[in-house]
């Protein structure tokens, strides 16, 4: 038996996301301030599509600002849950027989904003899950494969959320198009639906080059099948909204719905909600794995931060083949030797990359010693 009223499940999954999210968000602010002691870009971003304070003044008929250009850093996945509760509160998921009539233009004035924060709130998960791979990602393809990806994603988004702001002329249309005496315009139905399939698109397969790029990053780092394959699935976490983005494909027909379109869009706002929530919450989680050894597998935090040993780097490998190589004099020099015999006696190091093993810790390799005759190597100052 269908609900007459889907609304309360509408809020439901909604608060159900944004209080994972706000968890997830925070373990991540957690893990990257106090155990790793580090807080990048990616990090940044993941904040910004989680927690900024929108404006949503609901007295006095309901006016809602939200503009885009001038208002961007209200634009969160709270700004969507206040949005979306305010749009449930005018009678979303209901049918259109039990709506007041004065009720239906603020229910799709909010219905407006929410699409427009969905797009910007998306491309903010996206350019979390790219930049975190691009820091670590050591090939110069891989690279290119994530900006080419993520400028994809910027310029259609961008393109979308002015679609979808002035899709009506004027934009006051989109909300009162229902109201009798209202003068305005839309594009066709059939533009709008395309744009949309074709947002949807570029937003699965931006996910999926994202979740697949991490079984290539991990092929080069010298671990073990079952420390790639684990690697591979804690950095895929940050895709894992391309099944939600799939799912949501086949009911955008419900965005232009003429029929009873406060009840019949719940589908579509329901999966539009999860799907901007799973990408928040997955990027968040493949963040984790240190909080995840911390707490259970019994090492230190210093361990998660730098290798057990004392080694003169960081816990991703370092190669100092570039820096040119180091002249070392030799300590056994018997008195009375010529500069000749000295420098005959006077050999060239290097150091090699360091090595990970299974478990995570560090091997360095052997010096690798090089005679003067036998490689070209630059004088030591």
């Amino acid at each position: 038996m269908a609900l007459d009223d889907r609304g309360p499940q509408l809020a439901a999954v909604t608060l159900f996301f944004l209080g994972l999210a706000a968890l997830t968000v925070t373990l991540r602010c957690f893990v990257r301030l106090f155990i790793l002691k580090v807080f990048q870009v990616e990090d940044w971003l993941a904040v910004a599509s989680m927690v900024n304070k929108p404006t949503l003044p609901l007295e006095g008929g309901g006016q809602l600002f939200m503009e885009l250009g001038a208002n961007r850093d209200k634009a969160s996945f709270v700004a969507y849950t206040a949005i979306v509760m305010h749009t449930i509160s005018y009678g979303a998921g209901k049918h259109l027989a039990a709506v007041p009539v004065e009720h239906i233009p603020l229910a799709l004035k909010s219905r407006w904003a929410a699409e427009l924060v969905y797009v910007v709130t998306s491309m903010l998960a996206k350019f979390t899950v790219g930049l975190f791979l691009l820091r670590i990602s050591p090939q110069a393809w891989q690279r290119t494969v994530i900006c080419a990806t993520l400028l994809v994603c910027l310029a259609y988004h961008v393109f979308y959320a002015f679609m979808a702001a002035f899709q009506c002329q004027p934009v006051s249309f989109f909300w009162l198009k229902h109201v009798p005496g209202a003068v305005g315009r839309c594009w066709s139905d059939e533009l709008v639906i395309g744009c949309t399939y074709a947002a949807a698109a570029v937003n699965a397969v931006a996910d999926w080059i994202l979740g697949l790029l991490p079984i290539a990053l991990v092929q080069n780092l010298g671990l073990s099948k079952r420390s790639q394959v684990l690697v591979s699935c804690t950095l895929a976490l940050g895709s894992i909204a391309s099944s939600a983005t799939i799912v949501r494909i086949p009911y955008i027909w419900q965005l232009t719905q003429p029929g009873d379109f406060m009840y019949e869009f719940t589908d579509l706002a329901i999966w539009s909600t999860t799907e901007i929530g799973l990408g928040i919450v997955a990027s968040a989680v493949a963040t984790l794995r240190p909080l995840v050894r911390l707490v259970f597998g019994g090492s230190s935090s210093s361990s998660l931060s730098s290798p057990r040993h004392s080694y003169p780097s960081r816990s991703f490998h370092y190669s100092w083949r570039r820096s040119g190589t180091v002249a070392v004099q030799h300590r056994r020099t018997r008195s009375g030797e010529g500069p000749e015999q000295q420098q005959r006696q006077q050999g060239y190091y290097r150091m090699a990359s360091w090595r990970k093993d299974s478990d995570g810790e560090s091997e360095p390799k052997m010096p690798e010693r090089v005679r003067a005759r036998e490689r070209r190597v630059r004088e030591a100052n």
